[in-house]
């Protein structure tokens, strides 16, 4: 019955729905950058890189659990894909994404698979992975998508269709907080779904600056080997006194 109505449809010069909706060139570049992320190793490898930070091939192997000479041949294959890029310094090369876009894509394709049920705990992500991380260089996580509510709540923050702008009284409590400098809460950021609480959190330069400014405070501070941040004591007593958020000490 559907070849005899694709076949009708045809001769009085439609389409199908949906066949034409990508060029073929298209279609095909989709389908050898998803081929790209069809190795395991490499996931690990871009998700240990999602912190905005560059890492040399031996690191990215050994987080990847793999030997340096297929590592370095996993690497390379996402260079000539476009999704890394690479910097020397001296005799040494470093890799990291090869732009925004690369990570939103790469967290965006996390919202395809199953929702963990607990935090992960390969490629180097440690129990506070779902708590608190960088993407990208922006707070993600349950802590990254509580800070937004919570500063939407009190209207600090206010967010057209794809825009999060501090308001005045936001620009003053953060400032006042030391969380940004004045030139900074001008910034504006942008929503980041987030892979594991299914809601946004803020990216962008807004989203970077905050996080910066966060661990500049010391409200958070980094894990080594992970891109999940830990909440310090100071931390915690900050954002339930500032922004009613019960976060949990790392």
């Amino acid at each position: 019955m559907l070849r005899r109505r694709t076949k009708h449809l045809r001769r009085r010069g439609s389409t199908v729905p949906g066949v034409e909706d990508l060029r073929p060139a298209t279609r095909f570049d989709i389908a050898a950058t998803a081929a790209l992320l069809a190795e395991p190793a490499r996931v690990a490898m871009l998700s240990a890189l999602m912190d905005g930070e560059a890492r040399p091939a031996t690191e990215l192997a050994r987080l990847a659990q793999v030997s340096p000479s297929t590592g370095s041949a996993h690497l390379a294959a996402l260079v000539r894909g476009g999704l890394l890029q690479v910097e020397r310094l001296g005799r040494h090369r470093y890799h990291r994404l090869a732009s925004e876009t690369t990570a939103r894509a790469f967290e965006s394709l996390a919202l395809l698979a199953p929702r963990p049920r607990a935090p992960v705990e390969a490629a180097g992500q440690s129990t506070g992975f779902r708590q608190a991380r960088t993407c990208y260089r922006h707070l993600a996580g349950l802590l990254g998508v509580q800070l937004v509510d919570a500063l939407l709540q009190r209207r600090l923050l206010v967010r057209s269709e794809r825009t999060f702008r501090l308001t005045p009284a936001g620009r003053r409590t953060t400032v006042q907080l030391g969380l940004l400098e004045g030139e900074l809460s001008a910034l504006t950021g942008t929503p980041c779904l987030d892979w594991t609480e299914r809601r946004d959190h803020v990216a962008g330069p807004l989203g970077v600056a905050l996080t910066k400014g966060l661990l500049e405070a010391r409200w958070l501070r980094t894990r080594t080997g992970s891109r999940a941040l830990r909440v310090t004591v100071e931390g915690a007593r900050g954002f339930r006194e500032a922004f009613g958020i019960a976060a949990e000490v790392g």
